[in-house]
Formats: C-alpha cells, sequence, structure tokens
C-alpha cells in the first residue's frame, strides 16, 4: 500500500464513522406528591408547612395579590441521535411531572392539582 494514500484512507474513515448517543436523564425535584404513602392535600385543612415537611422546598414560589403558589417540577429527557460530519439528528422526548399548591394569605390550602403526566420515581 502506498504510504502516502494511508492519511487520506484514515481521514475518510474518521469522517465517515457515526458517532452515536443516547441518553436520559431528569432534573427538578423528586415527585413525592406521586407516592401512594403520603396522605392526600387537604382543601382549606393542610398548610404551607405540610406541604413543604412532605416533599420538601418547591421548585419556585409564586406571589400573587392574595394567594401564595407553590410549583413543583419534574423533568426527564430522553433522546437519541446519529452526529456525523456531514449529517446529524436527534430525537428528543421531555416529559414534564408538576404538581400546584394554592394558599391563602394565611397559609392554609385552597386548591391543588397534579399533571396527567406522570415520571416513575
Amino acid at each position: 500500500m502506498n504510504r502516502r494514500l494511508l492519511p487520506y484512507l484514515l481521514l475518510a474513515l474518521v469522517v465517515t464513522s457515526p458517532g452515536c448517543a443516547t441518553y436520559d436523564r431528569s432534573q427538578g425535584v423528586d415527585n413525592t406528591w406521586r407516592d401512594p404513602a403520603l396522605p392526600a392535600p387537604v382543601k382549606g385543612q393542610t398548610t404551607q408547612s405540610d406541604i413543604i415537611e412532605a416533599l420538601g422546598p418547591p421548585s419556585q414560589v409564586i406571589g400573587l395579590r392574595d394567594q401564595t403558589v407553590f410549583y413543583y417540577l419534574r423533568e426527564r429527557r430522553k433522546g437519541n441521535g446519529a452526529i456525523l460530519l456531514v449529517y446529524n439528528w436527534l430525537n428528543e422526548n421531555v416529559t414534564y411531572d408538576r404538581a400546584i399548591f394554592f394558599f391563602d394569605n394565611n397559609g392554609v390550602l385552597l386548591d391543588y392539582g397534579y399533571s396527567s403526566e406522570a415520571i416513575a420515581p
């Protein structure tokens, strides 16, 4: 084989070799609001302290005129793809699991809700 041809063959091999990527990552707070062992919140009785004690600190606290909102978020990203020098593709699926709690000025639960999508803990 001609020694001058070897670098070009190696370059061609590197350029055409596929690079694959697969990932599965989660971020945000643990979605313990899905735990069936935890007692369900009771409107008019459960307090902000009860929710923080059961679920930990929220992802976000939102202050409204006469209410406080605790927003809990868990996000999961799964994807795969190929990374080539000339052509790339990526397929990604993002799932959000949310819980939202509304409290009055006294810190008592007015209402709450969970997203319909659940991420396994």
